[in-house]
């Protein structure tokens, strides 16, 4: 049983890394910055202000790893004084689908109600606004079970996200209007932070892939290196030209296709395909033959009539009979094509009556397309 949780475990964390629209989210990897030549910051996550004294690496305080970065909201002496760290998603969303966003943070300070998430399609480093007049696409407290201010641990923090599809960017920091300052009650300490870790971004559809181009948009981000001076330069030339708005290629949703092989195309009580359900198959084949897909999955499904391990068996057979006949005749590999078998825990009929029990009585073949 502990194998099989492992192994379960194992799956979704490898399914969390293929999917993840967001790249070193826990700031593992260190960017080289074009003027000193150091460490100093994580790729793909650049500061609003150089972030060498808040890119921290000591695994004692990191959530998980040995990095974390700390942002700050305020300062006992200072006006408006924040930043924010910002990094371009690796795929532009699909407007109308939802995501989730997981991360941890901390803080010694009261401030989690004010700091939140902001989505734009221009790239935060160059906002022309005064960061206290930007409204956050998302407060920290939206998320599915707000942050406790009065927890200084590290808190998980769960959000999920309607798209807009104009997303390019996203940023992280404290956007609350009030200046933040006075004396921040810990002794020798003026800055007001909050610490963040461990980035996640997945689409809630399993189905949903990130686009094909993400490997060459990684790279590009990880080649943006001015850290330091250079990166004023830029910022101070950008804000004072027009918003350029980036637009990236979106996830991949898979358009899906179904075909239902009913009881009648199968012998009585037996995986045997009759001779009958041969065109209808064939004709499938012909059809999608001729047009890309990237998977299929064929699913087994019985009536409730039996014990269980009899519905099991009958339901993998018939699945696994449907699967072989279309090895054959689809220009196909065989790690494209998934088999399960349901028995009769999904029924689409009352099992009831004989028509519900006939209709429970079935293979479903899935066709997922990309393009």
């Amino acid at each position: 049983m502990k194998t099989a949780a492992f192994i379960f475990f194992l799956s979704l964390h490898l399914q969390a890394f293929a999917q993840n629209l967001l790249g070193n989210g826990g700031f593992e990897d260190e960017n080289i910055c074009t003027e000193f030549h150091i460490n100093c910051a994580p790729e793909a996550w650049i500061c609003t202000s150089p972030s060498f004294i808040f890119y921290f690496k000591d695994h004692r305080l990191a959530h998980s790893g040995e990095h974390l970065m700390g942002l700050l909201a305020g300062h006992s002496r200072g006006t408006y004084k924040r930043t924010f760290i910002r990094s371009q998603l690796l795929c532009g969303l699909q407007k109308g689908n939802h995501y989730r966003l997981s991360f941890f943070l901390r803080s010694p300070h009261h401030i989690l109600d004010s700091a939140g998430i902001y989505f734009s399609s221009y790239d935060f480093l160059f906002e022309k606004r005064p960061y206290q007049d930007v409204r956050p696409t998302l407060y920290f407290v939206n998320a599915l079970q707000a942050p406790v201010k009065a927890d200084t641990n590290w808190q998980q923090v769960i959000i999920d996200y309607t798209a807009t599809g104009e997303e390019a960017f996203i940023s992280f920091g404290y956007f609350g209007k009030a200046l933040l300052n006075g004396s921040t009650g810990i002794r020798m300490e003026n800055n007001y932070l909050l610490f963040i870790d461990d980035i996640l971004m997945l689409p809630l559809d399993p189905k949903e892939q990130l686009c094909p181009d993400w490997k060459k948009n990684l790279d590009s981000i990880y080649d943006q290196n001015e850290r330091h001076d250079y990166q004023e330069v830029l910022m101070q030339k950008f804000r004072n030209e027009p918003s350029v708005h980036i637009k990236i290629s979106p996830t991949l949703v898979p358009r899906i296709d179904t075909l239902i092989i009913p009881d009648i195309l199968f012998g009585t009580g037996s995986a045997i395909l009759s001779s009958e359900s041969h065109p209808l198959l064939d004709s499938f084949c012909l059809s999608f033959n001729k047009k890309n897909f990237d998977s299929l999955l064929v699913a087994g499904h019985t009536d409730s009539v039996g014990t269980m391990e009899h519905n099991i068996k009958l339901s993998t057979d018939r699945a696994n009979a449907v699967a072989n006949y279309l090895l054959q005749k689809l220009i196909i590999n065989r790690n494209q094509i998934l088999v399960r078998s349901y028995a009769s825990t999904h029924p689409v009929a009352p099992n009831n009556t004989p028509a519900g029990r006939q209709k429970n009585r079935r293979v479903e073949i899935f066709v997922y397309r990309y393009k």
